[in-house]
């Protein structure tokens, strides 16, 4: 019986490269393998199924769950995760010195409901009292899913041309929660500063007492393809493991960086005393209370019209040690 032949979409990572060069191969399965940006893949994968397999925003993947009728089922494998208290930005003269002191202020975000924007708002309101509906949102761009805006806050769409640096910069809007590095940041401005002053000192104290390392992707699956195979998932799965696997193996070569960071050997052996053996963890079990979280945040934000439980979000696959 020949392979089963499906097109895959991730982005640019090493816990997916094997997958991409052909150094692992699920079994009983020929898979071609598209790197793209994950943005890209969203889009294309959620509006229009062009790929079997995909890197999916678990935002999105729990919004369209919620519809009732999701074309798409999930694997446990998650190549994007990121502490997000980084992407606090603010204006130095807006008054805003502590989390709580973001209440009733303009902000900027790219995205209502995209993955980032869930944990960050759910932690600043859970651990710092911040009311998301007594903010002023400025967006760049409006939520690529059917979602209920939080009810009494207000929501404006910069223009065309409008940039969320300039407004951060000039004081237009008095923050930012922002997944990538404002321009007037990179540039040093005096204008803006980070929030956290201290973030990985922030962020290390909120994994030491939650456990939580956020989880921004999962990894999807057209249903057609699970139905006429459903045995796939469960080799899909195993390859991501194996994948990660053999990452973290280079990640742990010091003869020959494989990483692009100079300091590599202590900033290994720092996260491997961090997490132990769940540097990346796969799998429902070992991420279960990380799922329980962003799933309550993603219902208190709108993107849920219910509390999606943790094993509704994904389909069963065979145990793997992961």
């Amino acid at each position: 019986m020949p392979d089963l032949e499906l097109t895959a979409a991730f982005g640019d990572y090493d816990r997916t490269a094997p997958l991409h060069n052909g150094t692992v191969q699920p079994d009983g399965i020929d898979l071609r393998v598209l790197t793209l940006p994950p943005n890209e893949i969203f889009v294309r994968m959620s509006r229009g199924l062009e790929f079997d397999v995909s890197e999916m925003s678990m935002g999105t993947h729990l919004n369209m769950l919620a519809s009732g009728d999701s074309p798409l089922v999930a694997i446990p494998a998650f190549p994007s995760k990121a502490f997000r208290h980084v992407m606090c930005y603010v204006n130095v003269d807006a008054g805003i010195e502590r989390p709580e002191d973001l209440n009733g202020k303009r902000i900027a975000i790219q995205e209502w409901g995209m993955t980032a924007i869930v944990w960050i708002v759910g932690i600043l309101a859970e651990e710092h009292g911040f009311d998301m509906t007594s903010v002023e949102w400025v967006a760049a761009n409006e939520p690529r899913a059917a979602i209920r805006m939080p009810e009494g806050a207000t929501f404006r769409y910069m223009p065309a041309g409008e940039s969320l640096s300039d407004l951060l910069e000039t004081g237009e809007v008095d923050a930012a929660l922002i997944h990538q590095v404002p321009a007037c940041f990179a540039a040093g401005s005096p204008r803006v500063r980070r929030l956290f002053e201290d973030v990985r000192a922030v962020e290390l104290d909120y994994h030491r007492r939650t456990g939580i390392h956020p989880i921004m992707h999962c990894v999807v699956l057209r249903r057609d393809v699970d139905a006429a195979a459903p045995w796939a998932a469960s080799s899909l799965y195993a390859a991501l493991v194996e994948a990660r696997e053999q990452a973290l193996t280079r990640l742990h070569d010091f003869g020959a960086y494989g990483a692009t960071l100079p300091f590599l050997p202590s900033a290994v052996e720092e996260a491997d005393a961090i997490f132990g053996p769940d540097l990346w963890a796969y799998g429902i079990d070992k991420n279960h209370s990380t799922l329980e979280t962003l799933m309550r945040y993603a219902h208190e934000q709108g993107l849920t019209d219910r509390r999606i439980a943790v094993e509704e979000a994904f389909r069963p696959v065979l145990s793997v040690d992961a």
